[in-house]
């Protein structure tokens, strides 16, 4: 029995022996597939630093772009307010200039009026020189 026990310890070892040379096997295999996996990673890693590099100079422009964009903004508020003041003056000289012409027709209208009043005397004034 003794021997048989043996054999049956031995028949084990040499099983685990087996398996262990069988996963040394796997493991070796499994080796160049752990390299590339390194460098498949590191490359991720290299293109991740540059997605970083580039997203941070995209966010850099896009500052400068909101910058811009606030400065002409307010060139555009300060522009409208330009605008709008030259148009109140634009309609107040409108009003000036109604204003003027509705004066120069009535002095017109006047100057009318004595001149004919004036031709009128002038007239009577010649009838009556001619009378005496």
């Amino acid at each position: 029995m003794s021997e048989q026990l043996l054999r049956e310890i031995l028949h084990k070892v040499s099983n685990i022996e087996s398996d262990q040379q069988s996963m040394k096997s796997e493991m070796l295999s499994m080796k160049p597939e752990m390299q590339s996996m390194r460098s498949d990673m590191q490359a991720m890693k290299s293109e991740i630093q540059a997605i970083k590099e580039t997203q941070g100079l995209m966010q850099s422009q896009l500052d400068e772009t909101n910058t811009i964009v606030r400065a002409i903004r307010d060139r555009q508020e300060e522009t409208d307010a330009k605008l709008d003041a030259l148009s109140m003056d634009v309609h107040q000289l409108r009003g000036d200039f109604v204003r003027l012409k509705e004066g120069q027709e009535r002095y017109e209208k006047i100057l009318e009026k004595l001149s004919l009043r004036s031709i009128e005397q002038e007239t009577d004034i010649s009838a009556l020189w001619r009378a005496k």
